[in-house]
């Protein structure tokens, strides 16, 4: 079977569309979104319609700015390092304007966590592990072998899929798999798109990173019109201030 792997789209519809057209070129069976797919980007709405729109092949999970809109916005973000500035609030909340009821019940429907069964492997989607009372773990960029175990050792799986960094990670061992692709709409200074192709056939696992190159001067076009909260600051750290 082969899974199109994707995480961390950000309210990007024009990358999220490129990545879609390569997986129905590649006949993917199922694809495995790992949450935070709003937040950051224009176009909120329109990357949750377009997912529900192929819910049938969808494997996918909330992340943490699915979490903002239906729990409310944290205080202090990043393992609790700094507090969230006025701005990003207003940037937050103006994206929330954007959802309409029906996605936000859809957003609802997301589990936090998800474990799959294809072809004997045991699959664990998440979009970063999480400590026994619903806390995002240490914030780790690049994880080595070791610290991917020991971030999912309460969790016995076979593969572990993941996202949250922004950062592409793949590390496996003789019988483990971990796969972060890196994020699928902040491009930062590049014009990629990241995501994957995870193939299990008779028993055996194979991956394939995927770097699509897409219009990102398109998606900063529409940002700059837009001039949402947090706009310029979004820019800067997401889009290589361009």
């Amino acid at each position: 079977m082969k899974l199109g792997i994707i995480t961390d789209i950000h309210s990007n519809i024009i990358a999220l569309n490129e990545v879609l057209s390569v997986f129905e070129k590649m006949k993917i069976d199922k694809i495995i979104c790992c949450g935070d797919i709003i937040g950051i980007g224009p176009s909120p709405e329109e990357v949750i319609q377009a997912l529900m729109k192929i819910s049938d092949k969808l494997i996918m999970v909330r992340g943490n700015h699915e979490k903002y809109i239906l729990d409310g916005l944290p205080l202090n973000v990043h393992d609790n390092k700094r507090n969230m500035s006025l701005e990003e609030i207003k940037n937050h909340k103006w994206t929330h304007s954007k959802i309409s009821e029906q996605s936000k019940e859809f957003l609802e429907n997301l589990p936090t966590y998800k474990i799959i069964e294809i072809e004997n492997k045991k699959i664990f989607v998440i979009h970063y592990p999480m400590n026994k009372v619903g806390k995002y773990k240490e914030y780790i960029k690049h994880p080595t072998i070791e610290e991917n175990e020991k971030l999912f050792n309460e969790v016995n799986s076979d593969i572990y899929v993941y996202g949250h960094t922004h950062i592409t990670c793949i590390n496996n061992t003789d019988s483990k798999c971990f796969i972060n692709t890196g994020s699928l709409g902040c491009p930062l200074q590049t014009n990629i798109a990241n995501a994957g192709i995870l193939d299990i056939k008779d028993d055996k696992i194979s991956f394939e990173k995927l770097d699509i190159s897409y219009n990102v001067d398109e998606v900063v076009k529409e940002i700059k019109e837009l001039k949402f909260p947090f706009y310029k600051e979004i820019l800067k750290i997401f889009y290589g201030n361009r």
